[in-house]
């Protein structure tokens, strides 16, 4: 009977540490801990079927009826941060090929991302996800038809060659902003394992959004 009752008051006792102190240290530490490193193995790793990639940081997917959806490359979307601010080309405008199609950013900053193929903008109503998902159907950011998909579609990466540009891709991002981190004014904090952060652009002023753009975005 005593053993039982001991038992009891120290499951009640760790029970009570957790919940009143181990936990909300626990929550404070997350919160002021080193910044989550981007998801690279869910971002590049897993590319879904039928989905290319172009060199615009966009992935496409051509539809029965010929048009093409398009959406923003999930690796942008995590640099941009968790809640990125997207716009578009309105419905009825005609695209040309490296043309602004949308730009997406945080707070006042903002990516020009280009469009990679010429067309007329279909519906430009859906917005993308949080950071670390792939290719979903909410994720639709945009309809294009184009004006010669033939001619496009063998330029596009998919398969193992869109995984491998987009790990590469990867590698010249992190470069770039490491170059940055010598400079105290606008280091970057990397994340465990000198991984980039997602919302490592947030780190930057303006001239750093501006180029990254200039080196990653421009047509």
């Amino acid at each position: 009977m005593l053993g039982a009752v001991f038992f009891v008051i120290v499951v009640a006792s760790l029970t009570g540490h957790y919940l009143l102190v181990e936990r909300p240290r626990r929550i404070v530490a997350e919160s002021a801990g080193t910044p989550r490193a981007l998801p690279l193995r869910d971002l590049v790793g897993r590319l879904p079927a039928g989905v290319f990639l172009q060199p615009t940081f966009t992935w496409g997917q051509v539809q029965q009826s010929g048009d093409v959806e398009l959406g923003v490359h999930p690796l942008l979307l995590s640099l941009v941060g968790p809640d990125p601010v997207l716009e578009m080309r309105r419905p009825g405008e005609l695209v040309g090929k490296g043309d602004p199609l949308m730009t997406i950013g945080s707070g006042t900053n903002r990516l020009t991302v280009r469009s990679p193929l010429a067309g007329s903008v279909m519906s430009a109503d859906r917005t993308p996800q949080a950071p670390g998902s792939w290719v979903s159907r909410s994720d639709l950011t945009c309809v294009i038809h184009p004006d010669d998909l033939s001619t496009e579609v063998p330029t596009w990466l998919i398969g193992k060659a869109a995984v491998d540009w987009s790990r590469a891709q990867y590698g010249r991002i992190r470069d770039h902003l490491l170059a940055r981190s010598a400079d105290p004014q606008t280091g970057l904090a990397l994340a465990d394992g000198g991984e980039l952060p997602v919302g490592a652009l947030n780190q930057l002023d303006r001239s750093g959004w501006t180029e990254f753009e200039e080196e990653f975005l421009s047509a």
